[in-house]
Parts: structure tokens; C-alpha cells; sequence
């Protein structure tokens, strides 16, 4: 009996559902393919389209629309599968092109449309962002206050980067750019910092090395890899550093801190040359487009620092050629970004690496993230070394030299020795305060300059051992104490 309900109740239910629907019918537009050249496809038939739309042609591969015109539109072609032939089929979607956002890409590698590179199933998720996104507005931007430690003892004692902060990594190719970043990266580790590479036109190679590194050293499970690689459509290469940023900015809306490492904006360049020159929009200085400058500037405006929030830090890369830093894309760069740390070819060959030239780098608000104790010690570190460049030059001439000058040279030198670091080797910044201590005091001006590093390492590896207090103290306070700095002088004229 109760069945036989159920069944009168549904039948009721059908028949009501079916008095009452209603046929509407469901506009699509539909355009045609008229040409197509190098990723770039003229579409005519889509009069609403908008500009960055995702459409879809008949054999399911993705476009964007870059171009939009009375008659025709324009679209980048995103995927390299299959070819889009001419009168193709192609359909609006309706939505802006978004990237796919979850805590689950940590630790992935994926192209910038969220798919994964690294053989393992598709992050599933709910929620997209946009991947062009205005920058946040002033009002909502707080100052920068809490320095970002690459471990590395040059950057982070003269050249400070802060949580927030755009500094410009820029030198010639092959000088240690990308080291510099994947040091940085592995320094985060244990620190709560999301890091996202973006590879912008390298080879496949290049991506599975950073890949393989990050992974030995325990760095990729908070780190995402976002790819175009150089045999991708140079569509894919100009949405890469975008998509990066709109994965970030959902870490920066949970409150958390985010690194973004671009490698690099010179060949981002590149690819929206080609699409320019494709679009035949007429080329300007070095056959750029006239809004080359607006590509990366609004691109890079969206790192910051939020008010009582989490914060996006850029680190972008810039190769130059033959150390021109007045060419077009590194002015452009620099003058974006907070600050430059430039790689010399000339200090590279000669061993000093990581290869800053010194008097050629900058950090313009990094300063005012360091901590006390740090900036106690490494405050006039650039003074001296210029200082000891400058009368360096005599005594490469012959010339002898005495007194105060020959003290600039003696611990000049050994300054020089102490900021040689190789790849891959981190010291916090407890550590960096107790070794500039101790040059400022004088405790290195006897020792040989080729012993200086190892002298250093042992004296660290002795406070560990014995007095691991004095760097907890450090790190702690953030101060350098009376009572430390005695310590540790007690601790080195034991040694």
C-alpha cells in the first residue's frame, strides 16, 4: 500500500513537472577561424566578445581573446595538442580566463592554466581566480616591516629584503640569478612563507633541475612550480607570471606570506613581442610595443604588504647583455621595483660568488626590516667596502700603502672573503650578526683571507656546540647585547 503511494506521488509529481516546463531556447555565439598564424587566431562572428574571454574551438582547445575590433577578434591560442585549422568552429564561454587556486598545488608542478606537468591527477577544486586582478589600493597596503632572509650573507646584511617588497634580480646569463632565487626559496623553510617559480620560456630541462633541487632539500611541499617552457605558444608564456600571481594572491587572502620568484621578465618580454608583432601592433624602442612597460608594471604592483594580512614579495629576474643595464627592459624594471641586486660577470669569473657588484645594488625600504641587531653590525659594511675598492686600485699599481689605508685593505679583503658563500649553503641571521660582530671587532684581521671562510665556520660551529645560547639570545631579542657580545669574544680568544 505504502508503494503503491509512493508511486501516485511521483507519477503527480512528473506530470506536474512536465505541464509546467517551458522550451526557451539557449543563444550561443559561434565564430568562425579566418586565419591563423604562430598561436594567434582571427575570428570573425563573436561581436560581444570581451577582452581576455576564454573561447573554445570545435576540436576543445582554449583560447583567449587579446584583440577585439568592429569586425573580428582576436585570440591567443593557449594549447599546442592539436592544430586549429581554418573555419573552425569557435565558441564564446562567457568567462574571464581564471587559473585554479587550492592549497593542494603545493608541492605540484602545473602550466598556467592549473594543469599538472609532474604526471600526477589534476588538483580538484572549486574555486578560481582571475588571473588579471587589480592591484590592491593604497589604502589597503601597510609599510614594510619584517625582513625576508635569503641566507644568503651579502643580500640580507647589505641589501635587506622585505616581506612586501619588489627587488630586481639582473646580471648576464650564466652569473647565478636563478641560484640566488632557489637559495632563497630553500631558505624559507620552517619559516611560513609560500613560494611560488614561475619558468617563463626556459627549457624543460631547466624547470626538472629547479624541480629535483627544491625536492632533495625538503623545499617542495611548500613550494608550486608554475611552467611555460620555450616550445609552448608564446600565449602560455605571457599568462604564466599572471596566473603565478592570482595563485598567490589566494595565499595573501588567507593571511599568509607569499614569494614569488619570475624567471625571467626578459623572455615574458619577448613573448608579448612576438604576439605584438603578430597582432601588427606598430613596434617602438627595440621593436617592443608602446605598453611594454605597462605589462610588468601592473604585474608587479600587485606584491605588497596588507594591513593586519599576509603579504606577496616579488623577486623578479631580468637578464641584460653585456652588462647594459640602461637597455630597455632592465630601466624599465628597476625603475618598478624597490630595489636591484645586479650579478657581475667579471666578479663571477674571478670567483667571487654570489657575484653582487656592490656598488651597483640597492634596496630602497629594505633597510627598515632589519633587525637591531643585524643592522648594528652591518650598517656601514657597503661604506667600508667601497672604501676599500677605491684605495685597492693603488696597490694593484705598486703603490705602498700605510697606516689607516693599509687597515681599509687588511679587512677589506677579509669583508671580501667573508661574503664569498657557495650554493646551497644558508646561514640565518643569528648567524650573520655573531660573524660581522667579529669582523668589526677586529678578530679576522690576522687570520689568512683564504682561511677567513673556514675560521668563520668553525667559530660558528663552536657556539652551536658549546654556547648555543648566545644564538638563541639573538634570535630571540633581536637585540646584541653587552652581556653577548662579551660572550662571545670570551668564547673566540678561547678558541
Amino acid at each position: 500500500m505504502r508503494l503503491h503511494d509512493s508511486v501516485g506521488k511521483f507519477k503527480e509529481a512528473l506530470k506536474e513537472a512536465v505541464e509546467t516546463y517551458q522550451f526557451k531556447p539557449v543563444l550561443k555565439e559561434q565564430g568562425i577561424v579566418e586565419s591563423v598564424e604562430e598561436g594567434i587566431a582571427v575570428i570573425s562572428g563573436l561581436p560581444n566578445a570581451m577582452f581576455y574571454e576564454v573561447v573554445k574551438f570545435s576540436n576543445n582547445l582554449k583560447g583567449i581573446i587579446i584583440d577585439v575590433k568592429e569586425d573580428k577578434t582576436t585570440a591567443i591560442i593557449l594549447e599546442k595538442e592539436e592544430n586549429v585549422e581554418l573555419n573552425t568552429p569557435v565558441y564564446r564561454t562567457g568567462y574571464i580566463v581564471s587559473v585554479p587556486v587550492s592549497e593542494k598545488l603545493l608541492g605540484r608542478l602545473i602550466d598556467p592554466l592549473g594543469k599538472p606537468l609532474d604526471g600526477k591527477p589534476p588538483v580538484e577544486t572549486t574555486t578560481y581566480y582571475p588571473v588579471e586582478r587589480d592591484a590592491p589600493a593604497l589604502f589597503d597596503r601597510d609599510f614594510v616591516k619584517d625582513q625576508l632572509y635569503t641566507g644568503i650573507k651579502v643580500i640580507d646584511s647589505m641589501f635587506p629584503i622585505g616581506k612586501g617588497q619588489r627587488e630586481l634580480i639582473l646580471g648576464d646569463p650564466s652569473t647565478g640569478k636563478t641560484s640566488i632565487a632557489i637559495d632563497t626559496i630553500i631558505n624559507q623553510r620552517d619559516k611560513n612563507v609560500i613560494c611560488i617559480y614561475v619558468s617563463i620560456g626556459q627549457r624543460k630541462q631547466s624547470v626538472l633541475d629547479v624541480y629535483s633541487v627544491l625536492k632533495k632539500y625538503d623545499a617542495i611541499d611548500y613550494t608550486i612550480i608554475v611552467s611555460a617552457t620555450s616550445d609552448q605558444y608564446p600565449g602560455l608564456q605571457f599568462l604564466a607570471p599572471y596566473s603565478a600571481t592570482a595563485i598567490g594572491e589566494y595565499f595573501l587572502d588567507k593571511g599568509k606570506d607569499v614569494l614569488i620568484i619570475y624567471d625571467d621578465l626578459t623572455k615574458h618580454a619577448f613573448a608579448y613581442q612576438s604576439l605584438s608583432l603578430l597582432l601588427k601592433r606598430p613596434p617602438g624602442r627595440e621593436a617592443f610595443p608602446g605598453d611594454i612597460f605597462y605589462i610588468h608594471s601592473r604585474l608587479l604592483e600587485r606584491a605588497c604588504k596588507i594591513k593586519d594580512g599576509g603579504s606577496i614579495t616579488a623577486l623578479p629576474i631580468v637578464e641584460t647583455q653585456a652588462g647594459r643595464i640602461s637597455s630597455y627592459i632592465p630601466t624599465n624594471v628597476i625603475s618598478i621595483t624597490d630595489g636591484q641586486i645586479y650579478l657581475d660577470t667579471n666578479l663571477f669569473n674571478i670567483n667571487q660568488r654570489p657575484a653582487v657588484d656592490v656598488g651597483k645594488s640597492v634596496s630602497r625600504i629594505g633597510g627598515k626590516t632589519q633587525i637591531p641587531a643585524l643592522k648594528e653590525v652591518a650598517e656601514f659594511l657597503r661604506l667600508y667596502y667601497a672604501q676599500f675598492l677605491e684605495v685597492e686600485i693603488f696597490t694593484k699599481l705598486g703603490v705602498k700603502v700605510f697606516g689607516e689605508t693599509a687597515q681599509i685593505i687588511r679587512r677589506g679583503k677579509r669583508l671580501r672573503e667573508l661574503l664569498k658563500q657557495p650554493k646551497l649553503k644558508h646561514y640565518q641571521v643569528e648567524h650573520q650578526v655573531v660573524l660581522f660582530f667579529l669582523l668589526n671587532e677586529g678578530y679576522f684581521d690576522n687570520i689568512p683571507v683564504d682561511n677567513v671562510n673556514d675560521r668563520a665556520d668553525f667559530i660558528l660551529k663552536k657556539i652551536k656546540e658549546e654556547h648555543p645560547e648566545i644564538l638563541d639570545d639573538i634570535k630571540k631579542s633581536k637585540v646584541l647585547t653587552k652581556q653577548t657580545k662579551e660572550k662571545i669574544k670570551k668564547l673566540v680568544e678561547s678558541i
